[in-house]
């Protein structure tokens, strides 16, 4: 079959992190491995009452097509959304799409052409640069330190390699759990300005915030020349099964982004979106973010004593201040992915990091979640972990 396969299909890549997903749910594992929100902030019993009344009561809109921009008050209420993280928008200015992963293979099909440069940093998000490698794109990494992207590596490499896009997190990134500072995000806006290239800001954990002076106003604020490609979701503060994401560009590229979408999907699933512009426009979801937040808040406070207690001569990591991820680095050069079986068998699971860096580098990282596992099993695997380490 391989004859018969797309030049773009012969570099589609799989993920180097979802066979460790089969962990996720093996109760005699400890699992600090999966990306996902815990089930437990889900607001279930409520999603259930909206989606039988939304059936019943208005089945010719929640089981039809529906608009590709996505349902009129939903995208109003996104609007509101952005501006209250700074940015200048209006209903006209979404796209509904289905969960922000499509907004990003949207934005490869409509920005790249084979041989492209996209700026990633270093980690990044896995689920960007495999977006990024179906359109044959070629990724260059730049450095992070504890303010985020560091504008003199971000300078360089970019006068270097000519870049099209930068992809960004700069809110408690994924995988390193990062919070960008302001300065560094208009230093970022400046050097993309400088070279010319457009930056997609990715913000899926803006609203994870468990401390009180975390600085999340989006970069997009900043944004005079229509340079960023904002996206956004409710994934991780009501549930990733209702596939609701957004993004917010300059008009000329949301109208093409919109055409690609209608041959993607024609629309978002307009049940989901019911759902969710049912939940918001009755006024619950502040409410929703306070309690996850709560529930993560915990989590992480447990992790981070955890790490300290066991850690704090053999590594470093990165506060979780927000997010779902705190980032290890340890001190000698262990290569973490070599001592996943023995993890395994020890009980608990991680993910390396070397695959979160596109440069080959990171061995001696990983990425751990407190959003699954309660405080006790959170005490436990970390001890587990630093008995497994040599």
């Amino acid at each position: 079959m391989e004859k018969f396969l797309s030049r773009d299909a012969r570099n589609f890549r799989p993920s180097a992190i979802r066979a460790f997903a089969k962990l996720i749910n093996d109760p005699n594992i400890i699992s600090f491995a999966g990306g996902v929100p815990s089930p437990e902030t889900f607001p279930a019993e409520r999603i259930a009452e909206i989606a039988s009344r939304v059936i019943r009561e208005n089945r010719a809109v929640a089981l039809q097509y529906g608009p590709t921009r996505g349902l009129p008050r939903l995208c109003d209420f996104v609007a509101g959304v952005c501006r209250s993280r700074g940015i200048d928008c209006s209903a006209a200015d979404v796209l509904m799409t289905t969960g922000s992963q499509q907004a990003l293979d949207l934005i490869a099909h409509t920005l790249l052409d084979p041989g492209d440069v996209v700026l990633v940093e270093l980690p990044t998000y896995i689920g960007g640069t495999s977006s990024f490698h179906a359109r044959s794109a070629e990724l260059a990494g730049v450095a992070q330190d504890d303010e985020g992207i560091v504008p003199e590596s971000l300078a360089e490499v970019a006068a270097r390699v000519k870049p099209k896009l930068l992809y960004t997190i700069p809110n408690f990134q994924n995988p390193s759990g990062r919070l960008m500072t302001q300065q560094r995000r208009a230093e970022v806006l400046r050097i993309a300005a400088e070279s010319d290239f457009l930056v997609i800001e990715d913000d899926p954990y803006g609203e994870l915030v468990y401390v009180r002076d975390a600085d999340t106003l989006a970069m997009k604020s900043r944004d005079d020349d229509h340079r960023v490609i904002y996206l956004g979701s409710f994934s991780k503060v009501l549930a990733p099964g209702l596939r609701c994401g957004w993004i917010v560009a300059a008009p000329e590229l949301l109208a093409k982004l919109e055409i690609a979408k209608q041959a993607a999907d024609l629309c978002s699933g307009m049940l989901d979106q019911s759902i969710v512009d049912d939940f918001t426009a009755a006024g619950e979801l502040p409410a929703q973010i306070e309690k996850v937040r709560g529930f993560y808040r915990a989590k992480r406070a447990t992790m981070i004593e955890s790490l300290e207690e066991h850690f704090s001569t053999r590594a470093s990591w990165t506060p979780a201040d927000g997010g779902l991820f705190t980032f290890v680095s340890l001190n000698d050069d262990i290569d973490t992915a070599a001592l996943v079986p023995d993890a395994v068998a020890g009980g608990v699971a991680y993910i390396p990091g070397a695959p979160f860096f596109v440069d080959g580098s990171g061995r001696n990282t990983m990425r751990l979640t407190f959003a699954k596992e309660n405080d006790e099993r959170i005490r436990e695997g970390i001890g587990r972990l630093a008995g497994i380490l040599p």
